[in-house]
């Protein structure tokens, strides 16, 4: 009965198509192209150093507000990697609130009441702990995050937790070929340099309370916090929130004044392959240097990237998946710092192809140099990174968001009016002199991670020079990422 019914469907739907009137039935033509349009952004700093950013956007009654602290993975303690994540995680896992300790699970209970939830994290350069509510509930939203970030508890019940969780979630990613790949290529290509210190079982091991405790009163300081209000608030009243509950933040500690080394320290072997029996595929990726944020080809590279693996349509993509079937995708992204950056190219393939696709990865980095991309390329890789622009402005989590990346950036806010007037502006010589002079063959270096016996005879052509490292003594610790010899 379902088939003949479907069968009937079919046979309307397509009498429907054959009888549509030109004009009446068809679907409407696209309409012209909308300017993407930044809300206005107001910037204050607090005389004790908050910065204070508020984003009107009164299409709903909703509000994002964010904190965030300037300090993350990158002034982890020495052979402490995970500090700064651990105590991100923990603010939201209990606080005192009123004079009196309040718990995980009624602090998840007060978020609840409000209709949302907790949001923490840490990634480079910041520690960010946000929440999404209605108007009406912002107040309320603000005092519970102003308390769980200046006042956390950080119980030791609940680190033993949140590291129990970390260990599983890590243990889950070293089995896994691609995620082991990447791992393994960000410390090939960062070295021992702040950027390149990884979490690993042993460091998240002796994180002690105290060093979380530490963790926060040394970095958690008002000079180093930012709070941002994206949506129905009006300057005025975002300002006069903001005072309330951060202007009274004192730290009487000095600042301290850690300044880690953040330049790439390389390590020397060029290719790299890591030895995992038994898996199901194997992953591959290539790194290659990138500009620091502050550097003028900053949008230039953002759209050689997109050109080069951006998207279904990119150059990547385009000879490992589209032409040769080698991969589900293959793309590339970008890690940038105030400082210095990295591009990363990677995929999973098949045990015998991986060589193949390391080869095909290197290449499309390296012809970029030689190929410049068409005028039809280059647009549809602009109109993807203007259509992703504009689509995070739609909601007051992209808007936040956006707000808090140029300030981690150390970018000026008034630069996001012009993000898609510069993003427009690349012409295809400059994606081309971008990739000559930071994408040369020689400044490659790439990652297999995989089941080396069943790649074959196809690891044949790399010679023995070649480092081989077993997952049973990847060690992400070490400078290395072996462990030493015993």
């Amino acid at each position: 009965m379902r088939r003949c019914l479907a069968a009937l469907a079919a046979v309307v739907l397509l009498g429907a198509a054959h009888g549509a009137t030109p004009g009446v039935d068809a679907p409407p033509p696209p309409q012209p192209p909308r300017p993407v349009v930044v809300p206005p952004l107001h910037q204050h700093r607090l005389p004790n150093g908050v910065t204070v950013v508020i984003a009107p956007r009164h299409q709903a009654p909703v509000v994002t507000l964010a904190v965030l602290v300037r300090a993350g993975p990158e002034l982890d303690p020495a052979g402490r990697s995970g500090t700064a994540a651990l105590t991100a995680a923990l603010l939201g896992k209990g606080a005192r609130r009123h004079g009196k300790p309040v718990s995980a699970t009624e602090l998840a209970r007060q978020a609840e009441a409000l209709g949302t939830t907790l949001e923490a994290g840490s990634g480079a350069h910041s520690s960010t702990l946000s929440m999404t509510v209605t108007t009406p509930k912002l107040d309320a939203a603000a005092a519970l995050l102003a308390d769980v970030v200046r006042r956390p508890t950080l119980a030791a019940a609940e680190l033993e937790r949140t590291r129990a969780q970390s260990l599983d979630a890590l243990r889950v990613t070293l089995g896994d070929p691609a995620q082991v790949s990447v791992l393994a290529g960000r410390r090939q290509f960062w070295g021992d340099s702040a950027y390149g210190r990884l979490v690993a079982p042993a460091t998240l091991k002796r994180i002690t309370r105290a060093d979380v405790a530490a963790f926060h009163a040394a970095w958690y300081r008002p000079e180093r916090a930012v709070v941002v209000l994206a949506g129905d608030v009006d300057e005025t009243r975002g300002r006069a929130l903001a005072e309330r509950l951060f202007g009274d933040w004192r730290v009487h500690a000095p600042a301290p004044s850690a300044t880690p080394a953040t330049a790439p320290q390389p390590l020397p072997e060029p290719l790299l392959l890591i030895d995992m029996p038994g898996s199901g595929q194997s992953g591959v990726m290539v790194t290659a240097p990138f500009v620091a944020t502050r550097s003028a080809e900053r949008r230039i590279g953002q759209v050689a990237n997109a050109v080069l693996g951006g998207g279904y349509s990119a150059r990547l993509n385009q000879e490992v998946r589209i032409k040769r079937g080698l991969s589900y995708g293959a793309f590339s992204e970008t890690e940038v710092h105030p400082d210095a950056g990295m591009l990363h190219a990677s995929t999973q393939t098949n045990h015998p192809t991986a060589v193949q696709v390391l080869e095909l990865l290197r290449g499309e980095i390296a012809r970029l140099a030689e190929a410049p991309p068409s005028a039809d390329e280059l647009a549809a890789r602009q109109a993807t990174l203007v259509g992703s622009f504009s689509r995070r402005l739609e909601t007051t989590g992209g808007l936040a968001s956006l707000v808090l990346s140029q300030l981690v950036l150390e970018r000026p806010l008034a630069e996001l009016s012009r993000t898609v007037d510069e993003i427009m502006a690349v012409k295809p010589e400059q994606v081309q002199a971008f990739a000559k002079q930071h994408w040369q063959a020689g400044q490659l270096r790439g990652v297999i991670a995989g089941d080396l016996k069943a790649a074959g005879d196809s690891l044949k052509p790399l010679g023995d020079a070649v480092r081989r490292i077993p997952i049973d003594a990847l060690d992400l610790e070490q400078a290395k990422l072996a462990k030493p010899a015993k």
